[in-house]
């Protein structure tokens, strides 16, 4: 770029014009010689316009540049008090509502959320191999985009893919032929050979039709199949926001907060499509939390850090969330992310994302998290 620079200089010497002042003499309204030449004065850009017969510099029209859209406000909310409610209900002005209060709650803030189409062009692509079954590729087709397109997050560089199989060989060749590498389709068939229903990334998620159709999951376990598509691309938007995920362990982001809030995603999308009913969600998670491993029914929420098989995440997860978006909304919650991605703690992200001290949250889930429907026993 400086010898780019160096070169014009050496050009407007060799014209007998002194570089810093080569147009000095040329204003508004006298002749020019040339339609739509552009030459700046200034801080003005002069245009030759031609009016009738004759041709004269004219000022162009100064264009205001159109900052980008900030879907975070820059600053770390205050939340309002409300001393007639008790401790640090009445700090944070938090409503202390019963189970169906906070279910309505959360599903009035996330039906407005969704109403809205944010990110409007990220196309969704299915690829269905031929035998899966129509229902659960519709409603993949259907909560993906939901999502997909309603949400805010980091734009992602091209289409997403949602990929349904029955055969290894069969999504092998269906992630190559959307041009995928070598390592990327060995990774994913990998996961699908590992038996899951489905799992995700920040490009592609994949469904394991075979373990679907053996296991009946369409008719055993119609929640958790439905609540996958919403689920899983939300687990996309978890990454591109924070940049990392927790890993089996959760030391840095909790795992409750990544596997909760994308089932609380993924329920909740799948309610709105008419798919299941909230009552439904609400229901497979609160038997999900009462039929699991007794460990998280002897823990605190801040203890469930590990997605290990033992620790479950996802239905105390689910729990925690529906109190959190109920009380503070999307915005503020996806936020936490975006914090995450800043690269602050999980405390600090949380605290500046929603005004709220992550200790205190966790004093007022255990305080009713019993009349939620996950007793701690």
């Amino acid at each position: 770029m400086k010898k780019v620079l160096s070169a014009g200089v050496v050009i407007l010497l060799a014209l007998g014009l002194p570089a810093t002042h080569a147009a000095t003499k040329v204003a508004a309204g006298q002749k020019c010689a040339k339609v739509n030449q552009k030459i700046t004065v200034g801080a003005k850009v002069l245009i030759c316009t031609k009016s009738g017969k004759k041709l004269a510099w004219k000022a162009a029209p100064v264009v205001s540049a159109i900052p980008s859209p900030q879907p975070f406000p820059s600053t770390t909310p205050v939340p309002a008090t409300n001393a007639s409610l008790p401790g640090l209900w009445g700090k944070y002005n938090w409503s202390k509502m019963s189970a169906s209060d906070i279910s309505a709650a959360s599903l009035d803030a996330f039906t407005k959320y969704v109403s809205v189409k944010r990110s409007p062009n990220q196309e969704v692509k299915v690829l269905s191999q031929d035998g899966s079954d129509a229902t659960l590729v519709t409603w993949i087709k259907n909560g993906a985009t939901l999502v997909a397109t309603t949400f805010e997050y980091p734009k992602l560089s091209g289409p997403f893919y949602d990929v349904v199989a029955l055969d290894s060989s069969w999504l092998a060749d269906a992630y190559k032929s959307a041009g995928f590498s070598d390592n990327e389709v060995k990774d994913r068939v990998g996961g699908f050979n590992a038996g899951a229903p489905a799992f995700g990334g920040t490009r592609t998620n994949t469904w394991n039709s075979k373990t679907i159709v053996q296991d009946n999951l369409m008719v055993r376990d119609k929640v958790g199949m439905a609540q996958t598509a919403g689920h899983e691309f939300f687990h996309a938007i978890q990454e591109n926001y924070a940049k990392r995920n927790p890993g089996p362990n959760g030391e840095s982001i909790p795992n409750w907060f990544w596997e909760g809030p994308a089932t609380f995603v993924g329920v909740y999308s799948a309610a709105n499509l008419g798919e299941i009913t909230l009552t439904e969600g609400d229901q497979a998670f609160i038997d999900r939390y009462n039929n699991g491993a007794a460990i998280n029914r002897t823990s605190n929420l801040i203890d469930i850090k590990a997605n290990d098989g033992k620790v479950d995440p996802y239905a105390l997860g689910f729990a925690g969330t529906q109190l959190l978006v109920a009380n503070v909304g999307i915005e503020k919650f996806l936020r936490i992310y975006a914090e995450l991605g800043a690269g602050k703690s999980f405390e600090d992200a949380f605290a500046s994302a929603t005004g709220v001290q992550l200790g205190d949250f966790y004093s007022m889930f255990e305080e009713v998290r019993g009349s939620l429907g996950f007793a701690k026993q």
